[in-house]
């Protein structure tokens, strides 16, 4: 990818909030383990706030991934095009998820419980299963992009590290709901894109970074 042009601080201001809204959303999910689904979704009052506001991340996220690839003007490579591609299908398909999960299963909850059963029609139909397999490009691709200003060298290695650590934190742990550090995780994965998200607004100003190896 030789270059990408997106407004730079428009992105920043979308990764920024995204990495927010995750930072201070996703730590609050339930598990879906402890109980039946159907209890848990009835027994969260904010079950469609919450989701809805994650889809919504979701969309700002890509954005956010645009800039980022394009503040480094070209140097992110191969890697750098790569982990936008699947950031995007991972956004796409963790926000049909969550879209799902936000308007149909308070209904079924309600109405037809056994269908959210963890074994039950829903959760293993083919059609959300490989939504759900996309949706784990979200915050790998989000790790490639990090990998891959780490090696651009146009920041310093530490927001860079972060991020490429973070995302799969994030999957490793809060993806199973490991109390404690599953919504640790969550936190610390949003604030690696703030972190960029500030990042990217104070390099808008130079349109051509040269690389560096001082602190940002």
């Amino acid at each position: 990818m030789s270059s990408l042009r997106v407004s730079v601080r428009g992105a920043a201001i979308c990764l920024g909030f995204s990495g927010f809204l995750v930072a201070v959303t996703l730590p609050w999910h339930p598990s879906i383990f402890a109980l039946p689904v159907d209890e848990v979704v009835r027994g969260f009052a904010a079950w469609t706030e919450l989701h809805a506001i994650g889809a919504l991340a979701l969309i700002l996220a890509v954005v956010g991934a645009s800039g980022l690839v394009a503040v480094h003007d070209g140097r992110l490579g191969r890697l750098g095009s790569l982990g936008l591609m699947i950031t995007l299908v991972g956004s796409m398909g963790a926000t049909w998820v969550l879209g799902v999960e936000a308007i149909v299963f308070p209904i079924l909850a309600e109405r037809a419980p056994e269908l959210l059963a963890l074994d039950g029609p829903l959760l293993t139909s083919p059609l959300f299963i490989g939504a759900g397999l996309c949706a784990l490009g979200w915050p790998l691709g989000l790790a490639l992009l990090g990998l891959a200003a780490l090696r651009a060298r146009v920041f310093h290695r530490s927001p860079c590290l972060l991020l490429a650590l973070s995302g799969p934190a994030f999957l490793a742990l809060d993806g199973p709901f490991v109390p404690i550090a599953g919504p640790l995780s969550a936190i610390i994965f949003g604030l690696a894109q703030v972190w960029w998200g500030w990042l990217m607004w104070r390099a808008a100003a130079a349109p051509s970074p040269k690389p560096s190896t001082h602190s940002f």
